[in-house]
């Protein structure tokens, strides 16, 4: 069995950013706020800007194949800099149950220590493994947004959940 590493996407890699995002899209079309049609739409351009942008996004790889994704991005603006969001987080059905989703998690939080005091994320609530593993990373549920998505005629809620990493400025 190959190794797993984690680590974040290089600027020359927006060909195996493209794959596992398009794969997550195919996959999972209810976890994401991106459709797999625009996904496909986007040039290698538009994905060789997210892998040299100021966060390109965590990946765990198996040799040089991409396995498993997450990004980070810390929030817009004085008043939301102190946020960071967790957003596209997925790992191949070949490969879960395994850790690597806990593994790409941990690299985004120990990524963002120093960088944000708290982490958000939204989860699709029919996705309980999804939110489970949230909770057992240390994620609590603060709300709810209903009708968050809609995917082939269909309304989904997601769970906003954040993770307390450093404790607020006095």
């Amino acid at each position: 069995m190959t190794q797993i590493s984690i680590r974040q996407f290089g600027p020359d890699e927006a060909a195996a950013w493209r794959t596992i995002r398009l794969e997550a899209l195919a996959n999972e079309p209810v976890a994401f706020g991106q459709s797999l049609a625009d996904g496909e739409k986007q040039t290698i351009e538009d994905y060789r800007k997210t892998v040299s942008g100021p966060f390109p996004p965590f990946a765990a790889f198996e040799g040089a194949a991409p396995i498993g994704t997450a990004g980070f991005y810390v929030m817009d603006g004085a008043k939301r800099a102190h946020r960071g969001m967790l957003w596209g987080m997925y790992v191949s059905p070949s490969h879960r149950g395994r850790g690597i989703g806990r593994k790409l998690i941990g690299a985004v939080i120990e990524h963002a220590r120093g960088r944000v005091e708290q982490i958000h994320l939204h989860a699709v609530t029919t996705n309980t493994a999804a939110c489970e593993l949230y909770r057992g990373m240390g994620f609590v549920a603060y709300g709810v947004e209903p009708r968050a998505l809609r995917y082939a005629g269909r309304d989904y809620d997601e769970t906003l959940m954040v993770l307390m990493i450093h404790p607020p400025a006095q």
